[in-house]
């Protein structure tokens, strides 16, 4: 029977070691597939084993053997993961918090039903000595251990889609939790008066702390969630923006194809009629008559002639003055969904400024683009009704749906921040200036 009981205390060990190095690595990152990394963690489970044991022999609880136990897994995970180091470091804490949480919390579970007593020093010879009352609670703890990691499993990549900050905060809540916790059952097992009132008073501090972190905690990742689904959004805009050009460019393109086509048929009719008739008269008219496209802007670069073509028409239906200078030396080193972030945010957003000037007032919009040494600017000027900027220097939106607002300014700031450059707004003189400045380099 004693060997029974012995060979229960290896694979409780074996399986808390086993446990421990697969969540840590599975929270920080495989750097090995699921073959070749089951087979390093069963090698180190049973190393793990090994050690554990050899400490258990020399004292039942002990903070050196925690600590030898978490710098053991410290450099199995360093070795069996690709993750950042404080991802490492924060996937080990958290693992070992939660398996010695799952495990005081039946131990003392038990030990108060076996014991038949709240006073615990009563059953913790029966959980701690070997016999039928501690394998039930090895068998049931390393179960319920299993159970649980194995349920939660689909949740471990998200640790890695926090910030460092967040994942640093959570860190330190974590390790001072864990520390507080062996401290607390080291004070609990020693049956001192005394120091079980030092234990709930440092325990209330501690509670006090943790729901101040994790609300601190909580909000970082909360604002980095929403900074991530606001990028997402920004380049699914730009991206169906700059499709949107291109299919208008293909279209302005096949419109030019059809009307030189068109003209090409109608000088063969023109020959074949008779010199004197009223139907070559006619034609002759409409040959002479300019079939100009609305297509006035032809600088090379595609995607900058159909937003200033679009943008033209845009502006002739609201009555804006639209003048374009476009001056590009050399081919920009510019994405197309990028260009669209900037140059056709900047014009939509002069339109929406001229569009609540009255039809009385004169309304222009003057955009200019051009290369100087290294750099690309892109300046668009418009007339405004007001000064757009309120008391603080921020930009004030005459948009009904106030959530809308600014999704076009950060698209621009976005761009220009990716491509080491800056955006500059200003009011002068009732108008308002969009000025972005990027590196040609990138």
């Amino acid at each position: 029977m004693a060997f029974f009981y012995h060979f229960l205390e290896l694979f409780a060990t074996f399986v808390e070691g086993a446990i421990v190095l697969l969540v840590s690595t599975n929270l920080a990152g495989k750097k090995y597939g699921t073959k070749k990394n089951s087979a390093y963690i069963l090698i180190a489970s049973i190393i793990y084993t090994v050690i554990i044991t050899l400490l258990n022999n020399w004292q039942v609880f002990s903070f050196v053997t925690l600590g030898l136990a978490i710098l053991y897994t410290f450099v199995v995970i360093l070795f069996l993961s690709d993750g950042k180091l404080l991802y490492k470091l924060c996937s080990i804490m958290m693992t070992w918090f939660f398996i010695n949480v799952a495990d005081y919390i039946l131990s003392y579970s038990l030990i108060m039903i076996l014991g038949k007593s709240l006073d615990i020093s009563a059953g913790i010879p029966l959980i701690l000595s070997p016999g039928t009352a501690r394998s039930v609670y090895i068998l049931v703890n390393k179960s319920l251990q299993i159970i649980v990691f194995f349920a939660f499993r689909k949740l471990y990549p998200k640790l890695r889609m926090l910030n460092q900050r967040s994942i640093a905060l959570l860190l330190s809540v974590v390790t001072v939790a864990y520390i507080v916790m062996s401290v607390i059952t080291n004070l609990i097992i020693s049956s001192s008066v005394i120091l079980l009132q030092i234990a709930i008073i440092f325990s209330v501090f501690f509670i006090a702390i943790t729901i101040v972190s994790v609300i601190i905690s909580i909000a970082i990742g909360s604002k980095y969630q929403n900074e991530k689904r606001e990028k997402e959004l920004l380049a699914l805009a730009n991206s169906m923006m700059e499709k949107n050009y291109t299919e208008i460019k293909s279209i302005q393109n096949t419109i030019s194809k059809q009307v030189h086509d068109f003209k090409n048929h109608l000088r063969t009719i023109d020959g074949m009629l008779p010199d004197e008739s009223e139907v070559k008269k006619y034609l002759s008219d409409l040959l002479e008559t300019s079939y100009q496209q609305s297509q006035n802007c032809n600088c090379g670069n595609e995607v900058i002639d159909s937003i200033i073509n679009c943008k033209i028409s845009q502006a002739a239906l609201q009555n804006t003055s639209f003048k374009h200078r476009i001056q590009l030396n050399n081919k920009l080193n510019i994405s197309p969904v990028d260009i669209c972030a900037i140059l056709a945010n900047q014009i939509d957003n002069a339109l929406e400024a001229c569009a609540e000037i009255p039809e009385t007032e004169s309304k222009y919009i003057n955009v200019d683009i051009r290369q100087k040494e290294s750099f690309t600017f892109f300046k668009v000027v418009n007339s405004a009704n007001k000064n757009p900027f309120d008391s603080h220097g921020k930009l004030e939106t005459a948009k009904s749906d106030k959530k809308l607002h600014g999704f076009g300014i950060k698209s621009i700031q976005e761009t220009a921040n990716k491509h080491n450059g800056y955006l500059k707004n200003e009011y002068v003189d009732g108008a308002f200036i969009s000025l972005v400045m990027i590196s040609s380099n990138d």
